[in-house]
């Protein structure tokens, strides 16, 4: 993993707040676990995979490719339990996409979610250095 990289924070802190938000709000008992890794590395730009999971609720297969558009939600019943516009997911879609990348669910319902997604950041000159000279 490069130590300096290229891109918006602000895009990214929103996604991420927006996934772990819903991932608490989703979970009233057991973990909530935020992974990042380098998925791909070219000269000057890294791939980055990142992936938030819970044990919550989790999100019927029937749900899952909807949840991305606005004002969607999983349970739209007017006796849901969960608040919110259904906007929060079209707004992380939308910004992983002006990023570069895609965003994507894994779900059971009862067994929790995890939420992916791929963005492609630029790599600091001092970062594309090869390895066997010294920075």
């Amino acid at each position: 993993m490069p130590d300096e990289l290229v891109g918006d924070p602000d895009k990214l802190r929103h996604i991420l707040t927006h996934l772990i938000d819903n991932a608490s709000k989703f979970t009233a008992q057991g973990s909530i676990t935020v992974k990042v890794w380098s998925a791909q590395r070219e000269t000057n730009w890294v791939w980055l995979h990142f992936a938030v999971s819970d044990t919550g609720i989790g999100i019927p297969s029937a749900k899952q490719q909807t949840i991305f558009a606005a004002f969607t939600q999983a349970d739209a019943t007017t006796t849901r339990k969960y608040g919110g516009t259904g906007l929060g997911l079209a707004i992380c879609f939308e910004l992983v996409q002006m990023m570069g990348g895609r965003i994507w669910v894994e779900s059971e319902a009862g067994k929790g979610s995890t939420f992916h997604f791929t963005i492609r950041l630029g790599v600091t000159a001092m970062d594309t250095v090869p390895p066997t000279a010294t920075k």
